[in-house]
C-alpha cells in the first residue's frame, strides 16, 4: 500500500508539535499524563507515537491499522516496545466500536484523509463513549477543489452532491460549499460543532467537546485539523484556564488558523531564530533581518514570515544523511 511522507511534509509536522503542546497542557485540567491512553492511526513510520514517545513516554499507545503490509512496516518502524506501543491490526470504525475506556482518559487522533460521512459517524461514536478529561482530534480533508471546477467561475460541480451527503451536518442546509479554503475549512469546523452537539446534547449529557485548536493546510490537498476534550460543560472556566494563553488556542469554535510554513534554508532560520520569540510585527522584522524578499513581494513576504514566526518552534529539520 502506497502512503505519501507524511513524516516529511512540515505542515503536516507543525500539526503534530501542535497536538504535543495540547497534550502536554492536560495535567492543567488536573489528571497526570501516565492517567491517559493514546490511539491513532499511526501510518507506515508510526510518526506521531515517536513524538509522544519522545515528548511524553509515560503515554501508552495504540496504533490502529488494517492494511497487512502497513502493519507489518509499523511494526518495522517501531519507536518502542510493545508495552509501551500495542499495534493493532483492524479499522478504526470497527476499534471505536469495541472501545471500552473502563474509567481511563484517553487521546484519540483520527486522521483520515478523505471527507466522508462514515468520518463524522466515527467522531460521533466515539464522542458518546470516551470519559471527562479526555482529548480527541479529528483531521479531515477539506478541499473546495473537490467540489468545483473553477472557483473564479464558481462552477457547480458537484456541490448537490455535498449537500445532499453532509446534509445533516449542515449549519445551513440551503448553503453551497464555498470555493475558498479558508471558507471551506471553516464549514468542515461548523459540521464537526453540529456532530459535537448530536453526541453530547445539552438536554441529555452533562459533557460537552469543547474545542481548543483548529488549523488548516496544505498537504498536498488542503486539509483540516480539529482538537478538543471532553469536558463538564457547566465548567468551562478550567479549560479556558488550561489553554487560554496558548498562541493558538480555539476556545469558541472560532475561525481555524492557517499552517502554512515557508520554505527556508537552514542558515535562514538560524539568522532569524535569534528575533525570536515575539509578539509585535513579527513579519516585518524578520524580513528586515533577512534584508531581501522570500516571495513575490513585501506583503507576501511579510506574511510568509509570520507563519514562519508563529510556527518555529514546531518547524522540523530535515536532513539528508547516508543510512
Amino acid at each position: 500500500m502506497s502512503h505519501p511522507p507524511y513524516h516529511l511534509r512540515k505542515n503536516k509536522a507543525a500539526d503534530r508539535f501542535a497536538l504535543i503542546e495540547a497534550i502536554r497542557r492536560l495535567h492543567k485540567l488536573g489528571a497526570e499524563l501516565e492517567e491517559y491512553t493514546y490511539y491513532g492511526l499511526g501510518g507506515p513510520y508510526l510518526e506521531d507515537m515517536r513524538l509522544i514517545y519522545e515528548f511524553c513516554p509515560e503515554i501508552p499507545m495504540v496504533s490502529i491499522e488494517d492494511n497487512n503490509e502497513t502493519y507489518r512496516r509499523q511494526d518495522f518502524h517501531r519507536p518502542c516496545a510493545g508495552v509501551t506501543l500495542k499495534l493493532q491490526q483492524t479499522d478504526m470504525k470497527s476499534y471505536i466500536a469495541l472501545y471500552e475506556p473502563k474509567e481511563r482518559k484517553s487521546i484519540f487522533w483520527l486522521d483520515y484523509t478523505e471527507l466522508e460521512y462514515t468520518c463524522f459517524d466515527d467522531f460521533i461514536t466515539l464522542l458518546g463513549k470516551i470519559t471527562a478529561g479526555s482529548m480527541v482530534k479529528i483531521t479531515l480533508r477539506a478541499d473546495p477543489k473537490d467540489y468545483w471546477y473553477n472557483p473564479r467561475l464558481k462552477k457547480k460541480w458537484k456541490v448537490e452532491e455535498f449537500s445532499k451527503k453532509f446534509e445533516a451536518l449542515l449549519p445551513n442546509q440551503s448553503a453551497y460549499p464555498p470555493w475558498a479554503s479558508q471558507d471551506f475549512a471553516y464549514l468542515v469546523q461548523e459540521m464537526l460543532q453540529v456532530a459535537s452537539q448530536q453526541a453530547l446534547p445539552a438536554t441529555a449529557s452533562s459533557l460537552s467537546f469543547q474545542p481548543i485548536s483548529s488549523f488548516y493546510y496544505s498537504d498536498g490537498t488542503w486539509m483540516f485539523t480539529l482538537t478538543g476534550v471532553i469536558w463538564p460543560r457547566n465548567d468551562k472556566a478550567a479549560v479556558e484556564r488550561a489553554f487560554n494563553g496558548w498562541e493558538f488556542a480555539n476556545l469558541s469554535w472560532a475561525r481555524p488558523k492557517l499552517i502554512d510554513i515557508p520554505d527556508l534554508s537552514t542558515k535562514e532560520r538560524l539568522r532569524l531564530q535569534r528575533c525570536l520569540p515575539r509578539s509585535k510585527s513579527r513579519g516585518a522584522i524578520l524580513r528586515a533581518e533577512l534584508g531581501y524578499l522570500i516571495d513575490e513581494d513585501v506583503s507576501k513576504t511579510e506574511a510568509a514570515l509570520e507563519q514562519y514566526a508563529a510556527f518555529h518552534r514546531y518547524f522540523p529539520y530535515f536532513f539528508r544523511g547516508i543510512p
